[in-house]
């Protein structure tokens, strides 16, 4: 039940017709267009991801059956179809180009396979995150900008995947360029949705009062966090000392807990993933120095502390902030409610 009928019922006089009003009004359904078009919208995303992904299937499935030529042919004319969909039909937009985005990666990749162009598979990544960046900035969809940070999060690591990591990441000479350039581009992608919402020629419509697309930065968030903890467990365990990357991860979690905790970027949910984060890179931390100073029984003892109290003080804290939010949003619709009366 909201919030708002308990403030409610709480400040009116208490009877039986009170009671059976606020009962109605908490159980009754939503508004029946609104659930309509929700529907609507959805079956459109499910119908164009099903027609992409049958077109993606069938070029895995090697028809030896048909032409090269006529292959090719159905593939671009499936793109050429759902770019033109999206052009004239606006209420299907976002379907049509989320088929025309899973097409484009389908066409890519016939064509890598076909003609053996030599090009590695990062490569192919990134060509589609280049040719579906037109349409993703254009259509200033939230669902379209998170698939967009997909390809490019599965291309970083092809590219990522490309080195030798055992001896260009941890024993080359080039180590720090290594670590520099991979937290680069986590960075890089963690933020294009903020800097999409800096734009007002790519900022969400239908969004929040910046436009803010949440869901993509939230899913970019918790891969580029993923990458922090993955390259820092690798370079505190792989090394006899500690090297850049653990340190610097840390600290990239705690800024993203900074950012998730004030300013534009205040969101509940990126908190809950730092945090994560940060409980791992602690535990990883405590695994290194408990075991090399203690025997099995000891580095028992003392990681099942260190665990208890990571989640101890990770629920209390995360209950505050939850609770200094509710207030922070009750405070703004009381004022908004103040300025429209």
């Amino acid at each position: 039940m909201d919030r708002t009928l308990y403030e409610w019922a709480a400040s009116e006089p208490r009877s039986h017709e009170r009671i059976a009003q606020v009962h109605a009004l908490a159980t009754a359904p939503g508004e029946p267009r609104l659930l309509a078009r929700n529907l609507h919208w959805g079956l459109l995303l499910v119908a164009g991801m099903l027609l992409a992904c049958g077109l993606i299937f069938w070029i895995a499935a090697n028809w030896q059956e048909q032409t090269r030529m006529f292959k090719l042919l159905l593939i671009e004319g499936a793109l050429l179809v759902s770019v033109l969909a999206s052009v004239f039909w606006r209420r299907g937009r976002v379907a049509a180009l989320l088929c025309a985005t899973l097409a484009l990666g389908g066409l890519l990749a016939f064509v890598g396979q076909t003609y053996q162009t030599g090009a590695d598979a990062w490569q192919l990544f990134a060509t589609w995150a280049g040719l579906a960046l037109i349409w993703t900035v254009l259509a200033r969809s939230d669902l379209l900008w998170t698939l967009w940070i997909a390809i490019v999060a599965t291309g970083i690591g092809m590219w990522w995947g490309h080195f030798d990591l055992w001896e260009m990441l941890f024993s080359g000479a080039r180590v720090v360029t290594l670590q520099a350039i991979f937290f680069g581009l986590w960075m890089a992608v963690a933020l294009v949705p903020f800097l999409v919402s800096l734009s007002a020629w790519t900022r969400l419509r239908n969004g929040d009062e910046h436009g803010m697309p949440w869901w993509s930065h939230r899913f970019a968030w918790a891969l580029a966090l993923s990458s922090f903890v993955v390259i820092a467990l690798y370079d505190l365990f792989t090394r006899e000392g500690s090297g850049l990357a653990f340190p610097l991860s840390g600290a990239l979690i705690a800024a993203s807990l900074v950012l998730s905790y004030q300013g534009r970027l205040q969101d509940f949910a990126s908190l809950c993933l730092g945090a994560l984060a940060a409980n791992a890179w602690v535990m990883a931390l405590a695994v290194k120095v408990v075991s090399q100073g203690t025997g099995d029984t000891g580095a028992f003892l003392i990681l099942t502390i260190v665990g208890i109290g990571c989640l101890a003080a990770t629920v209390s804290g995360l209950l505050a902030v939850q609770r200094r939010f509710r207030a922070q949003h009750d405070a703004a619709r009381i004022a908004q409610e103040g300025a429209a009366a």
